[in-house]
């Protein structure tokens, strides 16, 4: 029982070809260099799908061989037990379980596991990090795309009003004007509680009392009351990590792309969420958010206008929001 198979002697880069010669008796031989070793000596690599096949004796001789099936054989017929690992690779029953099982863990740890850890390290976070965090979020939006408010005094004192009413006067909560021509009607918070509106969205308002404003900046209040922002963050964290790490590539295609599906779900769970808390506070302050749906329709107006006949409507399994019909219904009911 005999393969081909080439040599290196540890000594020099130079390649043998020699033939290994496995015996009855349970030894390796090679003639040409005087080898003669019990089998249980030698370290015979598991194998690999083709790849040519180690074989290592502890003088530091190493043999690789490419007739993978020949010492499959030789093996078998002499006894030598095979490692439990070689039998997995070839039985393609146990190949599909544990592509299930991975897929399922993956499944789990984008899904369960992520929320779970996101909502454990937002819970933890220090006040301290938070703020910290949230100015230099802002101070890049402020280099990038936000841009000097240009809302007259009297409407800036107004907002400031009813955020004070919103906001119970908490000095957690801080108010933010600004304008952003590239990102349209818009609000968003960090979570610090600062809180950005975009004159966009404010000049939209049709109420003379700015009551749709009013009802944003509830919403807004809710996104940092259940700390959405870094939950949202944490998310996307591991999101990209766990994508990055199956696919060996953290290119931005690779890794951006799908964490934003992936994510979607959570998203628009939290903007139902800031929604729901949106009109309880309204209601405590004895207060409708019909004005609210009203702005959401002078929205949907702006984007349409703006987009024309270029707007792609997107799926609501990729879209980040809720429906905004579905929002300004639920509104117009409160």
């Amino acid at each position: 029982m005999i393969i081909d198979a080439k040599l290196y002697d540890g000594v020099s880069s130079k390649e043998h070809n020699v033939q290994i010669e496995f015996t009855k008796d349970g030894y390796i031989k090679i003639a040409d260099f005087n080898i003669y070793e019990p089998i249980s000596n030698v370290k015979i690599a598991t194998r690999l799908g083709n790849t040519p096949r180690l074989i290592e004796f502890k003088n530091g001789i190493r043999c690789k061989s490419e007739q993978n099936d020949k010492i499959d054989e030789i093996l078998k017929s002499i006894g030598y037990k095979q490692p439990i690992i070689h039998k997995l690779e070839r039985s393609w029953k146990l190949a599909i379980i544990s592509f299930i099982a991975m897929f399922a863990a993956i499944v789990f740890f984008l899904t369960v596991g992520a929320d779970y850890t996101a909502n454990f390290i937002a819970s933890i976070t220090p006040r301290g990090t938070l703020d910290y965090a949230s100015k230099n979020a802002l101070a890049q939006l402020d280099k990038s795309v936000l841009h000097k408010s240009n809302l007259t005094k009297e409407k800036q004192e107004k907002i400031k009003k009813l955020f004070k009413e919103i906001t119970n006067n908490n000095p957690r909560y801080k108010l933010h004007f600004r304008s952003a021509p590239s990102i349209g009607p818009n609000a968003f918070a960090l979570p610090s509680g600062d809180i950005v509106i975009l004159d966009e969205l404010v000049l939209l308002d049709k109420d003379k009392e700015l009551r749709g404003v009013e009802g944003v900046l509830a919403h807004e209040m809710g996104h940092v009351v259940y700390r959405h922002t870094l939950k949202g963050a944490v998310k996307s964290a591991i999101a990209s990590a766990i994508i990055g790490y199956i696919t060996s590539d953290i290119t931005f295609l690779a890794t951006t792309i799908p964490t934003v599906l992936v994510t979607t779900g959570y998203s628009r769970e939290f903007e139902t969420q800031a929604d729901d808390f949106a009109i309880k506070r309204m209601k405590q302050l004895h207060k409708s958010t019909k004005p609210l749906a009203n702005l959401f329709i002078e929205m949907e107006k702006s984007i349409a206008k703006r987009d024309g006949n270029d707007t792609i409507k997107i799926p609501s399994w990729i879209s980040t929001h809720p429906s905004t019909k579905d929002r300004i219904k639920k509104f117009n009911q409160n």
